[in-house]
């Protein structure tokens, strides 16, 4: 019997949607392409987590960004509009939607959230009272709700939870959730990952 190095990686029956077609205003700069080390901040996120589910998906605004993935079926409706494009596309019944500009989300919370997702329409995390919606895990009976509010013009992915079946995963380390929003942010997680290697 052959044996392998390494642990051994259980692999999720979930769909892991990375959510990259944000604007950056406040980067500059499109944050899906930020280096990190030899890659992109994409591939890294798609790397780091990516080994733990059976299917990856990536959503895009526009297809400018880049080609044979997902797109938002509404322009310009921010990050909703991608979980909505990603649950389209996802073959599983459960899809954990990370932002590409969360680098310390671990693959303990991704876990997490896939295994408290089913039953209810979405897992969430909640961080000093405020939802985290772009870091969660949704089932397909999410999918009409967030159409509909799309279609109502309703883009907020934080006022989604009111209207969902949320299991809320409280007690969670907050600098977990933190986004790479300025070129500060970004020099900081890139100086301490430069550090790590």
């Amino acid at each position: 019997m052959a044996r392998t190095s390494g642990p051994m990686i259980e692999v999720m029956q979930a769909t892991l949607l990375v959510l990259a077609g944000g604007e950056s205003r406040r980067m500059g700069r499109p944050k899906a392409w930020l280096e990190v080390g030899e890659t992109t901040l994409l591939r890294w996120m798609v790397e780091r987590l990516g080994p733990a589910f059976s299917e990856v998906v990536v959503s895009f605004a526009e297809p400018e960004q880049l080609e044979e993935l997902v797109f938002d079926r509404k322009r310009a409706s921010g990050p909703l509009a991608g979980i909505e494009a990603g649950l389209i596309a996802a073959r599983h019944e459960v899809t954990f939607a990370i932002a590409c500009d969360m680098p310390y989300v671990t693959r303990g919370v991704a876990e997490m959230a896939v295994a408290a997702a089913r039953g209810c329409d979405a897992a969430m995390p909640r961080v000093d009272g405020r939802a985290e919606p772009v870091c969660a895990a949704y089932t397909r009976s999410a999918l009409p709700v967030i159409t509909a509010a799309l279609d109502g013009g309703h883009r907020r992915a934080a006022d989604l939870a009111a209207r969902l079946d949320v299991t809320w995963l409280e007690g969670l380390d907050p600098e977990i959730f933190r986004s790479l929003n300025t070129l500060e942010d970004y020099e900081r997680f890139h100086d301490a990952f430069a550090a790590q290697r």
